[in-house]
């Protein structure tokens, strides 16, 4: 498989960028990942990649956004890079068959990241992207979706929802959460049912009263069953499970899938 510096991709599809010299719009983006060396399928995602900030990076009037964005970009390019060998063959073949996706994907990876300020979301995006990449599931808006749920989540969304996931950093939970952060145990309510809201976690009290009311609507049917009868039998009264005053949650499926997506 042969491999050739980032730069020499990039230079190639100056054109596209609208014939912009990208030294000069991303010189932080060509000094640090120029010298990246990759696989030629991978180098062309990684220009696609470059030239499609250009154009915004042109755009940008203060330092502090520009510094930012061309942060995001090394970053996204360096987990490309070290991702490379596998992505291979999966790149040359979505270029080849399904370059919309490809391109969607894309689009919405940097959507997320060009103003993202916080470093920790940033490598949750571009991971998801990689393992998204990977992945054979090639469903446009379960991946769309994904990209618009991590937009409107922050790092402190994914830690949380890692403490119910025995998946936290070095196992913390809720609690040590709120002893680093400074926040007592009520006010992190506000994060769990955010999290509740975008299908991330499940409410323990939402999921007593759901089955609460399945038992009832059951008893009903039974009992309306049995009133048709000539000679109708009793029918057992369900038992109905307590709400808890203090609301207890649990991760979902869906929680548990974000979080393999965004884990390198």
């Amino acid at each position: 498989m042969e491999k050739h510096k980032l730069k020499d991709f990039i230079d190639a599809t100056k054109e596209e960028a609208g014939n912009v010299a990208v030294e000069e719009v991303l010189p932080a983006v060509v000094k640090e990942a120029g010298g990246f060396i990759v696989s030629e399928g991978v180098g062309m995602l990684a220009s696609e990649i470059v030239g499609a900030v250009v154009p915004v990076a042109n755009n940008i009037r203060l330092s502090y956004k520009q510094n930012r964005l061309e942060r995001n970009v090394v970053e996204a390019l360096q987990i490309v890079q070290r991702n490379q060998d596998e992505l291979e063959n999966k790149i040359v073949k979505l270029q080849q068959s399904n370059l919309e996706y490809q391109r969607q994907i894309t689009e919405a990876l940097l959507d997320n990241i060009v103003e993202e300020p916080q470093e920790a979301m940033v490598k949750y995006n571009v991971n998801g992207y990689v393992n998204l990449l990977k992945s054979d599931n090639t469903n446009l808006d379960i991946v769309l979706m994904f990209f618009k749920t991590l937009s409107q989540l922050s790092d402190l969304d994914i830690r949380v929802l890692k403490s119910y996931s025995y998946l936290g950093n070095d196992g913390e939970n809720i609690l040590d959460i709120c002893k680093d952060i400074h926040v007592d145990f009520e006010q992190m309510r506000f994060i769990r049912e955010k999290l509740e809201r975008f299908g991330l976690l499940q409410s323990k009290n939402e999921e007593i009263n759901d089955n609460n009311l399945k038992e009832i609507v059951k008893y009903l049917q039974n009992l309306e069953k049995e009133s048709k009868k000539s000679k109708p039998g009793s029918v057992k009264i369900p038992k109905l499970k307590k709400v808890s005053g203090s609301d207890s949650y649990k991760i979902t499926q869906l929680g548990r899938q974000y979080l393999t997506l965004i884990e390198a």
